[in-house]
C-alpha cells in the first residue's frame, strides 16, 4: 500500500464515480481501477459495491474512508510543520503564467509564500502557454500555472489540480458591416464559406487543432485566408474587414466598437480546471513549500 492508493481511493469515495476521480488525477478509468481492486486485494476487503449505474462504499469502505482521511490530514500537518521549521531556508522559486490563468489568486499565495519564507527569491515569467510548459523542461520554470486543457500530460511531468475554472463562451468575431453582426446567435452552418482569420499553429496549436477537430466533428470546415500569432492581432485583421474569428467573450474587452462578438452555437460555457505542474526531477525544495501555500489557501475563482 502507498500513498498514490490512498489519494485514489479518497477520491472515488468522494465523487463516488471512477470515471470522475479519474479525471481528477489525470490517469486512465481503467488505471484507476486497477488500483482501488489491488488495494482491495492486498486488504482482503471490499471497499465499494459497483454496478453500471451506481458507486457505493461498503461498511468496510466507510470506516476505511474516515481512517485514510485522517492518515492524510496528519501527513498534510506533519509536512506543513516540517516545512515551518524551515521558514529560513533560502532559495529561488521561478512560476511560469499567462495573461488569464491564475491572476485573480497567485498574488495572493504569493504574498502569503513570501511571508511564510521571506529568504526565498521569487520570480515571475509570463509567456504564452505553450511555450511555458517547453521551457519546464529546461528548468527555467519551477512552476507553471495552467488550464487542464491546454496541458499535454507527459511521464516527465508532476502536476496538481488547484480549481475549476468557468470558461467565457465562445464567440463568432464580426466586423459591424458584416451581415451576421446583427444576430442574436451564429451557428455554424452561417459560416461556410466565410473567410477566416485564425491563430498560426505554431502560436497557439491547441487553437488551431480546436478549428480541426471541430470540422472532423461537426462537418464544419471553415476557409482560413489568413493566420495570427495573438488575440490583438486578429481583431486587427477582423477590423479590417479580412474575415471573421473565435475568440472567447473575454477578449471582447480588447476589442474597438467596429466588431462585434456573437455566441457560437452549442458553445456555452466550458469547464477546466486551473493546474500547477512542475518537472518531476526538479529538486527544488521550494516547489512544495508553494504547493503546501495553495493547499492551505484554497480560494476558488471563475475566469
Amino acid at each position: 500500500m502507498n500513498l498514490k492508493h490512498l489519494e485514489y481511493f479518497i477520491s472515488v469515495a468522494e465523487y463516488l464515480s471512477f470515471t470522475k476521480a479519474a479525471e481528477h488525477h489525470y490517469i486512465s478509468q481503467t488505471a484507476i481501477s486497477y488500483q482501488i481492486t489491488s488495494l482491495e486485494t492486498e486488504l482482503g476487503l471490499l471497499l465499494f459495491h459497483r454496478n453500471k449505474r451506481a458507486v457505493h462504499l461498503t461498511t468496510a469502505g466507510e470506516v476505511f474512508y474516515k481512517e485514510a482521511k485522517q492518515i492524510m490530514e496528519s501527513l498534510d500537518k506533519a509536512v506543513s510543520k516540517a516545512r515551518g521549521a524551515n521558514s529560513n531556508c533560502q532559495g529561488n522559486l521561478t512560476i511560469g503564467f499567462n495573461s488569464y490563468i491564475g491572476k485573480e489568486n497567485l498574488p495572493f499565495w504569493i504574498q502569503a509564500f513570501l511571508s511564510s519564507y521571506p529568504n526565498i527569491n521569487l520570480n515571475l515569467i509570463k509567456h504564452d502557454t505553450n511555450d511555458l510548459q517547453d521551457v519546464l523542461h529546461t528548468d527555467d520554470i519551477d512552476i507553471l500555472f495552467c488550464l487542464s486543457h491546454d496541458f499535454s500530460p507527459s511521464s516527465k511531468l508532476s502536476w496538481k489540480n488547484i480549481y475549476p475554472v468557468d470558461f467565457d463562451p465562445l464567440c463568432v468575431v464580426v466586423h459591424c458591416d458584416h451581415p451576421l453582426a446583427s444576430k442574436p446567435v451564429i451557428h455554424r452552418s452561417d459560416l461556410v464559406n466565410e473567410p477566416l482569420v485564425f491563430w498560426d499553429e505554431k502560436s497557439n496549436p491547441r487553437g488551431y487543432d480546436f478549428i480541426v477537430k471541430d470540422a472532423k466533428k461537426t462537418g464544419f470546415l471553415p476557409t482560413l485566408v489568413t493566420t495570427a500569432s495573438s488575440a490583438e492581432a486578429l481583431l486587427l485583421l477582423v477590423e479590417s474587414k479580412r474575415g471573421f474569428t473565435i475568440l472567447p467573450r473575454c477578449f471582447q474587452a480588447k476589442a474597438n466598437a467596429s466588431v462585434r462578438f456573437i455566441e457560437l452555437d452549442c458553445e456555452n460555457a466550458n469547464n477546466a480546471s486551473l493546474i500547477a505542474i512542475w518537472r518531476s526531477a526538479n529538486s527544488n525544495p521550494t516547489i512544495p513549500m508553494f504547493l503546501d501555500i495553495i493547499d492551505k489557501n484554497p480560494i476558488r475563482s471563475n475566469h
